[in-house]
């Protein structure tokens, strides 16, 4: 045993002392801080020893259940020197066997910078498409490579996003997806022919979800299947607008805001199809709740995560042509109005969410991820002056990477 709360890596009970990074676990139920919170409940209830560090100053409790196990330990929300190094010794009074840094911008660096003052290697688990921030401006393609170069391992979401990092790299990247719970109920893709049937997407109101283009080709489909309604889980600075298109467009009586919810299970249990109009994610979560209750799927195929998801003409259809107005339409005119469609490749997303989206397998994923890491602790030694010089050379005549 080690001192410092550790708990010593033992291959056959394969047990030690993890500590996440989780950005806004007190304050956010976004896609990072729902895995972030399903990695740490996953590996407590397989006996390791857990510690969530999260940005609040207010010292909020988590807004996801953890369980009684799992220390939660806030950090100030500043980005400073000083930060730093108060964050570095709320860590090193764990001093964990490993670090999991959950995020998807230049904070991972600080994620980096910890763990290698403390010599303690770190898995970066990156969960957006790449392409994304780099277009933000949050986080630099330079930036990028020098944190995932401090990496013991990098997680990927889609084997696609592998084509992003430098060969030397590859070795270090493993690809898992993200996994949900399991329905409660199962969905029924059919419906009852004397009732009105429900499309529904989960995602936050804002431009990079796609929203308005998903009404404005619901609404070329909606006249075509008057029996449809298209119920929008989510809230986000687009609400007006958005409620504002429906009215113009005519069909606010088949438009459904029912803002954010902490639970959208209850109305998947509902729902006859699943739709997504985004057209970058990382693995979205929402499309994959979507599979668990049995629901077909109707996506763009650019998306990635949703290109992963779903098998066109198996579990649902992909839009080819995402700039091309109709084109989202005319697939979902193709779904609602088959309800035979409907219901095979509804049993086909359950089957492929069981296959290889289940908890149980990709929380076995994750802990084989975690050890490996922890296994792998090798000499973070410094570069050699004559290294760290040449490297400095290079950027004064070339500008860097």
């Amino acid at each position: 045993m080690k001192s410092n709360n550790r708990v010593t890596i033992n291959k056959g009970q394969q047990r030690f002392c993890i500590a996440f990074f989780v950005p806004w676990i007190t304050e956010s139920r976004g896609g990072t801080e729902n895995v972030g919170q399903m990695m740490a409940n996953a590996m407590a209830s397989r006996d390791h020893d857990v510690h969530i560090f999260t940005f609040d100053d207010e010292r909020k409790p988590s807004v996801w259940p953890l369980a009684d196990s799992i220390v939660l330990h806030h950090l100030e929300t500043g980005d400073s020197s000083a930060a730093d190094g108060r964050m570095l010794t709320s860590v090193a009074q764990v001093m964990p066997d490993l670090i999991v840094g959950l995020h998807m911008n230049r904070t991972f660096l600080r994620y980096v910078k910890c763990a290698r003052k403390l010599g303690v290697p770190i898995v970066l688990s990156e969960h957006i498409d790449p392409r994304f921030p780099e277009r933000l401006g949050t986080f630099s393609r330079e930036e990028r490579l020098i944190a995932f170069h401090g990496a013991t391992r990098i997680h990927l979401l889609v084997e696609a996003f592998r084509a992003t990092l430098p060969d030397h790299m590859q070795d270090k990247v493993r690809v898992i997806p993200n996994t949900v719970p399991p329905a409660r109920n199962l969905a029924d893709p059919k419906g009852n022919p004397k009732e009105k049937k429900t499309l529904v997407t989960v995602a936050r109101l804002v431009p990079r979800k796609n929203i308005l283009r998903l009404i404005e080709e619901f609404a070329l489909a909606a006249f075509e299947v008057p029996e449809w309604q298209l119920q929008i889980i989510g809230d986000g600075s687009q609400m007006n607008e958005l409620a504002e298109l429906t009215e113009k467009l005519d069909i606010q009586r088949s438009v459904e805001f029912v803002g954010e919810i902490s639970d959208p299970y209850a109305y998947l249990e509902q729902a006859h199809c699943f739709v997504l109009a985004s057209l970058f994610e990382g693995f979205p979560m929402s499309s994959l709740e979507a599979m668990a209750h049995g629901l077909p799927i109707v996506g763009y195929d650019v998306c990635n995560g949703i290109n992963v998801q779903v098998v066109h003409g198996e579990n649902g259809l992909l839009v080819h042509k995402s700039s091309q107005r109709g084109a989202l339409a005319q697939a979902l005119l193709s779904m609602l109005s088959n309800d035979d469609l409907r219901v095979g490749m509804g049993t086909a997303s359950l089957k492929r969410y069981e296959m290889l989206y289940s908890n149980k397998t990709v929380f076995n994923q994750w802990e084989t991820l975690f050890i490996e890491a922890a296994d792998d602790h090798r000499d973070l030694k410094r570069p050699e002056l004559r290294t760290l010089l040449s490297a400095e050379l290079d950027k004064v005549v070339f500008g860097g990477l």
